[in-house]
């Protein structure tokens, strides 16, 4: 029995920019020759900082070492990664809750963004029952870690819970933790997906 509904936040709750080249380009600038790490997901400086191995102050200085840019726009080009909410999320979760299951949010992010998250741009980040970011707990997806602490935080185990991941990696360490979990993809409607899979196991959210 499914006892919590757990979400990432890029991605799944959140529309974010998932390369650096989209993100300079709005900014009218391009990434410097050389540079490897366009994913966000595959770079390894936000990695870290991510999971708190590095201070604010030395993952903008080095990212603006890798990307060439100022302190300042280097500092603008991270927050720009943050988007907007995907439009129904926050409704979702309440009728979630509302239905007597958990819905929790299991995300790899970081303090710039955690302070921004938690702002009135994105209130479905202040809707979960428990959210879990991995700089607070120094660990980041797809960690089996990080997924034995959420259990923690929500006192379920195994397939009473169904988790919610745009990266393959994420999902296929859910699946191995036991969670049910399922692959969103960030460039369809999110919302609406997880809506039919949560009804496609008989959890009819929003349903009177």
């Amino acid at each position: 029995m499914i006892r919590v509904v757990c979400f990432d936040l890029g991605g799944v709750m959140v529309r974010i920019r998932h390369r650096w080249s989209e993100i300079l380009a709005v900014m009218g600038k391009e990434l410097p020759s050389g540079f490897k790490a366009d994913r966000l997901a595959e770079h390894q400086l936000l990695s870290n900082y991510q999971a708190s191995e590095i201070s604010e102050e030395a993952f903008i200085a080095k990212l603006a070492n890798e990307l060439d840019l100022s302190r300042e726009d280097a500092k603008i080009a991270h927050g720009m990664i943050l988007m907007e909410e995907y439009s129904g999320a926050s409704i979702l979760v309440d009728e979630i809750k509302s239905g007597g299951i958990k819905a929790a949010c299991l995300s790899n992010t970081n303090a710039l963004h955690y302070e921004e998250l938690l702002g009135s741009r994105f209130p479905v980040c202040k809707s979960f029952s428990v959210l879990m970011a991995s700089h607070l707990v120094g660990v980041n997806k797809p960690d089996p870690v990080i997924y034995r602490y959420l259990e923690d935080a929500v006192g379920a185990r195994g397939d009473e819970i169904i988790f919610f991941d745009d990266l393959p990696a994420n999902v296929e360490a859910a699946r191995k933790a036991g969670w049910l979990a399922e692959r969103v993809d960030p460039n369809g409607d999110p919302v609406a997906f997880i809506r039919e899979e949560l009804s496609r196991l008989g959890l009819k959210v929003g349903q009177p």
